[in-house]
C-alpha cells in the first residue's frame, strides 16, 4: 500500500452544525486548511457524528461544511448518544476517545508523514487510546477545560489531566489557543510549557468578507449580547447593570439579548432571563433558538455596542468577530481570557466580572460616545483584529512546528 501524507482533524463541532465558539474556530481551521494543504497531501476531518434528527444538526452549516471539504476524507466518528448531542458526559467522551483512535489506527496504515489535531476537551483521552507509534503525530488542542466550566466535575479534571500528561509522556504537544489558555494549562494541569505549541484562535478571510446584512433589517439603535444561555455567560449582569442605567434614568436603546440555546423550546434557564428582562422599563428582545445566523446581528447597521458579560472564557470570540463587522464599542468583561482582547478606552471597554456596577459604569462610557468617537474606536478595533488574530498566519507556524515535511500551497494567505 502507498503512503500518503496526512494531516487528520478530529472535531466535535463545526461539521454537522455550530453550536459553540470552538465549532466557528474549528470551522475557520478547516477552512484555512483547504487553503494551506498542498494537493498531495490528504486532510482527513473526523467529526462528531450528528443524526439529521438532532436539534444540534443544521442542515444548511453541512452542506456548506461537505462543499468546503469535498476533496477531504470524512470518517465520522460516535460517542454513544446515537448522533443526538455533541457533547454528553464523561462516559461520551470515553467512547468518542475510542471510536477516533480505532479510526485514526485505520488511517494510520496509509499515512506518512502525519499529523493529527484533536480539538477540545472531549479528546483529550486520545493520548491514551493510541499505540505508541502514533502519539508522537498527536497534537491535542483544547478549547475549554472542565476547570473553567465544570470546577467541581472531579472526575472529568482527573481524565482531562491524566490524558494531558499520558500524550506529553508518549511525545505529544498540546496547542494553546491563547496566552490565557497556556498559563491555564501549566498552572492547573501541569502540563509542561515546553510540550506546549501555539495555535492561537483568531479570524479568517470568511470572517472578514461576511455574509451581508443581517435577516432582521428593521430593528432600530441597539446593543446587542449574544452567547449559550448558561449562567456563565453574564446575561443576569447585563440586565442588573441595565436596571441601574434605567435608575439613574439614562435613556437607553433597545438591548437585544441572544440567550439562545438548540432547543425547541425555551429552556428553564431562558425562561428566567426572559421574566428578568420582562421587569425592565426599557425595551428588550429576546432571541433564544440558536442558528449560525444569529451572528449576522453584529453586522447590522444600527448595533450601538456589543457586549460580553461573561465570567468565564477560556479565549471569547465574540470581541474578535465584533472587530471584524465593524461593530463597535465592545464592552467586556477582564475574565480570563477576554482580558487579552480588548484595551480600555482604546479599542473598546473593559469591566470587572461579576459586578453590575462596573459594567453599567462601560455600558454608560459607550452610550456616551459621539459618532466620530465611534467611528475612531472602530478603526483602531478592525486594525487590532487584523494585527493579532490573524488564523491563517497563525496556522502556517503551527504547521511549519508541527509538520515540517509539509510544503505549504500557494502564497501566504495571512491577513494583514
Amino acid at each position: 500500500m502507498t503512503a500518503t501524507p496526512t494531516v487528520a482533524v478530529a472535531v466535535h463541532d463545526g461539521f454537522y452544525g455550530c453550536g459553540t465558539g470552538a465549532g466557528y474556530a474549528n470551522f475557520g481551521t478547516l477552512r484555512t486548511l483547504t487553503d494551506l494543504l498542498p494537493a498531495s497531501v490528504r486532510l482527513a476531518v473526523l467529526p462528531l457524528r450528528l443524526d439529521r434528527s438532532s436539534p444540534e444538526h443544521h442542515p444548511a452549516w453541512h452542506a456548506r461544511t461537505r462543499r468546503l471539504l469535498r476533496n477531504a476524507t470524512i470518517l465520522p466518528v460516535d460517542n454513544g448518544t446515537g448522533g443526538q448531542n455533541r457533547w454528553g458526559r464523561l462516559g461520551n467522551f470515553r467512547h468518542l476517545v475510542r471510536m477516533t483512535a480505532d479510526r485514526l489506527h485505520a488511517l494510520g496504515r496509509s499515512a506518512d508523514p502525519l499529523l493529527i489535531i484533536a480539538f477540545d476537551a472531549p479528546f483529550l483521552g486520545l493520548g491514551s487510546a493510541l499505540s505508541p507509534g502514533l502519539v508522537p503525530h498527536l497534537v491535542l488542542a483544547p478549547r475549554s477545560s472542565a476547570a473553567i466550566h465544570a470546577p467541581h466535575d472531579l472526575e472529568r479534571r482527573g481524565w482531562e489531566r491524566d490524558g494531558l500528561l499520558a500524550a506529553v509522556a508518549g511525545g505529544a504537544r498540546i496547542a494553546t489557543i491563547s496566552p490565557f489558555m497556556a498559563d491555564h494549562l501549566h498552572r492547573d494541569y501541569g502540563v509542561p510549557s515546553e510540550a506546549m505549541v501555539s495555535l492561537r484562535d483568531g479570524l479568517t478571510e470568511d470572517d472578514w468578507s461576511g455574509h451581508g446584512i443581517s435577516a432582521v433589517p428593521n430593528l432600530p439603535p441597539f446593543v446587542f449580547s449574544m452567547g449559550r444561555a448558561e449562567p456563565y455567560k453574564g446575561f443576569e449582569d447585563l440586565l442588573d447593570a441595565w436596571e441601574l442605567l434605567e435608575r439613574d434614568g439614562v435613556s437607553l436603546p433597545l438591548l437585544v439579548l441572544a440567550a439562545t440555546s438548540e432547543s425547541p423550546e425555551p429552556t428553564p434557564y431562558q425562561n428566567v432571563l426572559r421574566d428578568r428582562a420582562e421587569r425592565l422599563a426599557s425595551p428588550v428582545r429576546m432571541l433564544t433558538r440558536f442558528t449560525p445566523d444569529v451572528a449576522h446581528l453584529l453586522r447590522h447597521p444600527r448595533v450601538r455596542a456589543v457586549v460580553v458579560p461573561s465570567h468565564a472564557e477560556p479565549f471569547g470570540r465574540i470581541p474578535m468577530e465584533a472587530f471584524a463587522a465593524g461593530a463597535a464599542p465592545v464592552i467586556s468583561t477582564t475574565s480570563q481570557g477576554l482580558r487579552d482582547q480588548i484595551r480600555d478606552g482604546d479599542t473598546g471597554f473593559l469591566c470587572a466580572p461579576k459586578s453590575p456596577p462596573s459594567l453599567a459604569n462601560a455600558l454608560l462610557r459607550a452610550l456616551h460616545l459621539s459618532a466620530d468617537q465611534r467611528l475612531s474606536m472602530r478603526t483602531r478595533a478592525r486594525q487590532a483584529a487584523l494585527r493579532d488574530y490573524d488564523h491563517p498566519a497563525a496556522l502556517r507556524t503551527f504547521l511549519t512546528q508541527t509538520a515540517p515535511w509539509l510544503t505549504h500551497s500557494g502564497p501566504d494567505t495571512r491577513l494583514r
